[in-house]
């Protein structure tokens, strides 16, 4: 619990390696076969943890643990065990080898979460560095709605500066030609101090705010995650600054450099208000804004809501 609030996900991390190489993370290289293995040692004990505390939902994240060779039989597990959801946040490149496909949507998975960062491959490629990505994770996508149509698809994005121009393209990709109506919106967590990339909350009202106002015309749901409502200049069902990390038990916690004072919650995630939002009428249910942000950039014209 975060104050008050409980979690009903638990959440194993996989870092096998990632193809891509995006601008907000670096990449991650393939991991040794004994490191992988210290991984998995560490997610078994954390399922056994979670069973023993009544939860029921499961969510596999990490550098992208679709790309680690077992992890349909990891899948297969979980489900055995008697967890009832399974989610995974994945870029979908390995989804786009049909033999591979063919097994994996016979898995167990009930979600996916696949990030598309532009509506064409010139702006998802520079953003992932990775030429070729765009294309393949499309037909990933395109192949578990053929294969599977039963196992959901949530598209996220992160506004970068890269892509803030096409965000209204990339909505119509997804909603028009993938025909998947659950899109999320958010914004990158620096960990690194390289900020040539991002957007900060102070100059992105613009860019949100026709991603709003467009979704609400197609009547299409969009979800914005991580991004404080004085952004929007109002309060929407659609907006949630209230989002948190889930359960990672006792062996999937960040890495001692990276370790705060809240369980799960890793430093470049903190976030805090400022002098503005105490008399803001969303400050109950908003956390304020990335310290990593906020003490950079400030708030510029930013206003509190009344």
């Amino acid at each position: 619990m975060i104050n008050g609030r409980k979690k009903e996900y638990g959440g194993i991390i996989l870092n096998p390696g990632c193809s891509n190489s995006c601008v907000f993370c670096g990449g991650h290289f393939k991991k040794s076969e004994s490191e992988i293995k210290h991984q998995l040692i560490d997610c078994y004990r954390n399922l056994v943890d979670f069973k023993e505390q009544g939860i029921k939902k499961i969510i596999i994240s990490g550098s992208d643990p679709l790309e680690y060779e077992e992890i349909i039989q990891v899948i297969e597990y979980i489900k055995k065990s008697g967890f009832e959801f399974i989610q995974m946040a994945t870029n979908g490149v390995r989804l786009s080898d049909k033999q591979f496909l063919e097994k994996f949507v016979k898995s167990g998975i009930d979600k996916l979460r696949i990030p598309l960062y532009g509506s064409n491959s010139e702006i998802h490629d520079a953003v992932t560095q990775t030429p070729g990505s765009f294309t393949r994770t499309l037909r990933g996508i395109k192949g578990v709605l053929k294969k599977a149509p039963d196992i959901k698809i949530q598209i996220s994005s992160l506004i970068l500066q890269q892509n803030k121009d096409n965000l209204l393209d990339l909505m119509d990709l997804v909603e028009s030609k993938l025909n998947i109506r659950n899109m999320t919106f958010s914004v990158p967590c620096i960990t690194d101090n390289d900020y040539s990339y991002y957007l900060p909350f102070k100059d992105l009202t613009p860019y949100v705010r026709k991603v709003y106002h467009q979704a609400s015309r197609m009547n299409y749901k969009v979800l914005f995650t991580e991004i404080p409502y004085c952004v929007f200049g109002f309060i929407s069902k659609s907006i949630n600054n209230t989002c948190l990390p889930p359960n990672l038990g006792k062996y999937c916690q960040p890495p001692s450099s990276e370790r705060t004072s809240i369980k799960d919650m890793p430093s470049y995630r903190l976030k805090k208000k400022i002098k503005m939002c105490e008399n803001c009428k969303a400050s109950p249910f908003c956390d304020g804004f990335f310290v990593n942000d906020i003490d950079r950039f400030g708030s510029g014209d930013l206003k509190p809501l009344f």
